[in-house]
């Protein structure tokens, strides 16, 4: 079985957990307009959102956890930040499904507002600002984690002759190979063995991207994502490059779900508590240091980061 199929298999798996779990969807996060009776506020206005009191928001519905089909409506990751992000700034929410469509475009001519899962480096790709990180993904190590207090602190000594679990042929697999030590990678054939391994007793980690694996470690009860290897990508939303006033907005209400809890909440739903701690930004295994703290990628031109002056997450478990 070739790479691109065994990734293919494995986002086939994912989009299975994401309508066995969409039933745990927050109300309203399932593509609903203004689930909760609360008064509305909006802090932005025409022209910075197309139709005054909403806000569009463009979301891939075939990319689990992030997003996926639960009876018509999309749930996931995405949609329930953008739902909070948008009761933050006292709009409606209307869902956009991109599957297929070109999120530059639907920008450029207004027919969304806003674009969420934009990666920092590759992925979707908008000529526009992006706004975040409001998650941050990569290659990862997971190991059991039987409570939050728990959480073992992994650093690039504690792995020095260990045999890390990891899909053949993926790029965890050669994250762990180039940063830990060749040969330190214990190839299986997918990703579902990687983690049976370890849940077995066979390996103490595994590695996988810290968000899809977070997902679906779920499956496997107490596994869990402790560590990020070598440096985070960060997942942002992306507006249009002259909306500087939603941009701006967007960034507020993404540090107030941030300080608030909120976002913890909603990562915890979908990744589990311990995962949420290291995605939404964590210590991590880099090849200058042992753990180096990261609340936030750091934003380049074109960017504006809404982690620079929030607290770091990572404290709340000791990491």
């Amino acid at each position: 079985m070739s790479s691109m199929r065994r990734a293919r298999s494995c986002i086939a798996l994912a989009m299975t957990l994401l309508m066995a779990l969409s039933l745990m969807a927050l109300g309203g996060c399932a593509g609903a307009t203004g689930s909760r009776e609360i008064e509305l506020v909006p802090v932005v206005s025409s022209p910075a959102v197309g139709t005054a009191g909403v806000l569009k928001v463009g979301i891939n519905s075939t990319n689990a956890p992030y997003a996926g089909l639960s009876s018509g409506n999309m749930v996931g990751i995405d949609v329930d930040v953008a739902s909070a992000l948008a009761e933050e700034m006292g709009l409606k929410i209307e869902l956009v499904d991109l599957a297929g469509l070109s999120a530059d475009t639907l920008l450029t001519e207004g027919a969304i507002d806003v674009v969420m899962d934009v990666e920092q480096t590759g992925g979707s790709v908008i000529r526009g600002t992006q706004i975040g990180p409001y998650v941050e993904s990569g290659p990862a190590l997971f190991t059991l984690v039987k409570s939050s207090n728990e959480v073992p602190n992994v650093d690039l000594q504690t792995l020095a002759g260990v045999k890390v679990a990891a899909q053949k042929d993926s790029l965890s697999a050669w994250s762990v190979d180039e940063l830990i030590g060749s040969g330190t990678s214990d190839p299986r054939e997918s990703l579902a063995a990687a983690f049976e391994a370890v849940e077995t007793g066979q390996a103490t980690y595994a590695a996988a991207d810290a968000v899809v694996g977070s997902y679906l470690a779920l499956e496997y009860g107490d596994l869990a994502c402790v560590k990020m290897l070598g440096r985070p990508i960060g997942v942002y939303m992306g507006v249009a490059k002259d909306n500087t006033q939603l941009a701006d907005a967007l960034t507020v209400a993404l540090r107030t779900l941030r300080d608030n809890g909120e976002m913890k909440v909603i990562l915890s739903k979908w990744l589990g508590p311990v995962s949420a701690l290291v995605v939404t930004g964590s210590s991590a295994i880099t090849a200058g240091a042992t753990s180096t703290s990261s609340s936030g990628t750091a934003a380049s031109e074109g960017q504006i980061d809404a982690g620079d002056d929030l607290p770091d997450p990572s404290n709340a478990n000791g990491m």
